[in-house]
């Protein structure tokens, strides 16, 4: 597949960061790969920043189908469950709505485009009137199960949160799965790299609800994925009742993680550098010879990131910062300076 064409060179990036205007910024992507994206959109109204959103998510998702279509069935599966991160986004949005009861109308707007991507019809969960409607509309469905997991919390405390991580642990389960479906080779390669994946977000989560969220130990186990480094309980449970993020460091296998993590002190610093070696995995990836779902998955991960740091870059510009003030905010190095 020819992926590299779809992704933002180095030069792009550089000329990006220097634009000085939302004028300027679009322009210039206009004359990428993003350029039909763009074209005949007037960037100028109020909802700007959210609509540029919205079209590089829907954009994203796109480019999970056409990954598909150049797979054979098992590896299209494969990058199908992947894309359940994507709609389990959508539903929180939806969970968020019907929780504040927004009008569901205006509330469309904060929702990915994920045409063909899902069945799930968006627009109707917005009218199911309650996330008790929503759970038993969707309890035909495989979402349905996982809601239904985190309802009685729900109903219980009235926080979203219960709900939102049964989602997540649903997905990730679900990956973790299909990689056994994969052939030998790919799920050796796939696997691997799915692990670091699920190591880094168990930290980043360790780190949120221990620093950001004042969780207890028991609560953050709870949460947990038994994935990767951590499948083991006593490993997961080590990290989860650290008093402190200094103690949960020093119980990290001292490679990767204990060496990469040691002085980072604050939340920021600590998702800045596993964002960072998720990067220079997924170019590790590309230094091997290639198998046949891991280009793909290493593409789309990628894409992913030009997505944020695209996003960044905008939000950057409206605050008027400069490139140097907007630069620490995107993902290490930038998705954009790997050729694919």
């Amino acid at each position: 597949m020819a992926l590299k064409s779809r992704l933002l060179t180095p030069e792009d990036y550089y000329f990006l960061l220097r634009t000085r205007s939302l004028d300027e910024f679009l322009g210039y992507l206009t004359t990428t790969a993003y350029g039909p994206l763009l074209s005949g959109w007037d960037w100028h109204g109020p909802e700007a920043e959210k609509d540029f959103s919205r079209r590089l998510h829907g954009d994203l998702a796109q480019a999970y189908l056409k990954v598909q279509r150049g797979l054979q069935a098992r590896e299209r599966r494969f990058i199908g469950i992947l894309a359940r991160r994507l709609v389990a986004e959508n539903l929180k949005v939806v969970l968020r709505v019907l929780h504040h009861k927004l009008p569901p109308d205006q509330a469309a707007t904060l929702l990915s485009p994920l045409d063909g991507l899902t069945p799930l019809d968006f627009g109707e969960l917005l009218h199911q009137g309650s996330i008790q409607g929503l759970t038993d509309f969707l309890a035909p469905t495989p979402w349905g199960p996982p809601l239904a997991r985190g309802l009685p919390r729900y109903l219980k405390e009235g926080n979203l949160f219960p709900l939102e991580m049964s989602l997540d642990l649903w997905v990730y389960q679900g990956i973790r799965q299909g990689i056994e479906d994969l052939s030998g080779a790919d799920r050796r390669l796939a696997g691997a790299l799915l692990a670091i994946l699920a190591d880094i977000t168990n930290l980043d989560w360790l780190v949120r609800f221990k620093e950001l969220y004042g969780f207890s130990g028991e609560e953050i186990y709870q949460y947990l994925l038994e994935a990767g480094r951590f499948q083991k309980p006593r490993d997961r449970r080590r990290l989860a009742f650290a008093p402190d993020l200094d103690a949960m460091v020093a119980e990290l296998p001292p490679q990767p993680y204990g060496k990469m993590l040691v002085g980072a002190d604050k939340v920021a610093e600590v998702e800045r550098r596993l964002q960072d070696f998720w990067l220079k995995s997924l170019t590790k990836v590309l230094s091997l010879p290639l198998f046949q779902i891991g280009l793909p998955v290493v593409y789309l991960f990628l894409k992913e990131l030009e997505v944020a740091d695209l996003i960044t870059m905008m939000t950057g510009l409206r605050l008027n910062l400069t490139a140097d003030r907007i630069q620490p905010y995107l993902h290490g190095k930038a998705a954009g300076q790997i050729h694919v």
